[in-house]
């Protein structure tokens, strides 16, 4: 879904998107109904406010335990977007402020509304998947799932070549 700068209005559009062509399914597994809500509004000429939320239910496999989990997204978002053709979009050095850190460039006056909320559902993701903030994960010895029963596997710290100075 694209939209040229110069449809909107100075009130701005709202989108309520309950389209899931845009969702990356060959990446995330979805496993609840996903709802988009997308503002546009002007800030000038040639730059667009885009205030969004995303709603969704996300299936995820613990990085501790193993177990398969959904985690809820309900997340808002901001990005400036400015039509800049050629002088900001060429290959230099610059220091960027820290007004340009959220700012995307276009190389034309379009918002393409489905690439930015598939970039924001991965942005949205945890770095670690957990289960729960309590997971105590797999025994590195048997395999047992520690959340579910304990193990009779002994805890040996692993043998150090300094261990020598401790006499």
């Amino acid at each position: 879904m694209k939209v040229r700068f110069g449809e909107i209005s100075e009130e701005g559009l709202r989108y309520e998107i309950k389209d899931e062509s845009w969702f990356p399914d060959h990446e995330l597994q979805r496993t609840g109904p996903i709802l988009a809500t997308v503002i546009l509004k002007r800030n000038g000429v040639d730059r667009v406010l885009l205030e969004g939320r995303i709603k969704t239910t996300i299936a995820f496999a613990c990085d501790r335990c193993l177990e398969d989990y959904a985690m809820d997204i309900d997340e808002s978002f901001n990005i400036d977007l400015e039509y800049a053709p050629g002088s900001k979009l060429e290959p230099a050095e610059h220091e960027i402020s820290a007004s340009e850190m959220d700012m995307i460039y276009l190389q034309e006056p379009v918002v393409d509304i489905f690439e930015i909320l598939s970039q924001q559902v991965f942005l949205l993701n945890p770095e670690k998947h957990l289960c729960s903030e309590s997971c105590r994960g797999l025994c590195s010895r048997c395999g047992t799932n520690l959340n579910q029963k304990t193990c009779d596997c002994k805890q040996v710290s692993p043998s150090s070549p300094f261990s020598v100075l401790k006499k």
